[in-house]
């Protein structure tokens, strides 16, 4: 059985527009220290109707609650 590869780096979180004139959270990484996400966005759809003060107020709240980002690989 092999031991799973865990890594860890540190994020924060950014309202921005989508194509679409949605609003998503795109998910900053730090210190580009997960190889698996090293060419990789990884955004957050938001729901229709979201406004860019409510996307913001989202973003705010996981930036302070969220401390990093941690990938398992089996």
């Amino acid at each position: 059985m092999t031991t799973p590869q865990v890594h860890r780096d540190g994020c924060s979180f950014k309202a921005i527009p989508a194509a679409d004139g949605k609003f998503i959270l795109r998910l900053e990484l730090f210190h580009g220290t997960i190889p698996l996400l090293a060419d990789a966005t990884v955004d957050f759809e938001l729901l229709a109707g979201t406004t860019l003060a409510q996307a913001r107020s989202v973003a705010d709240a996981a930036n302070e609650r969220i401390l990093s980002l941690v990938v398992t690989k089996a």
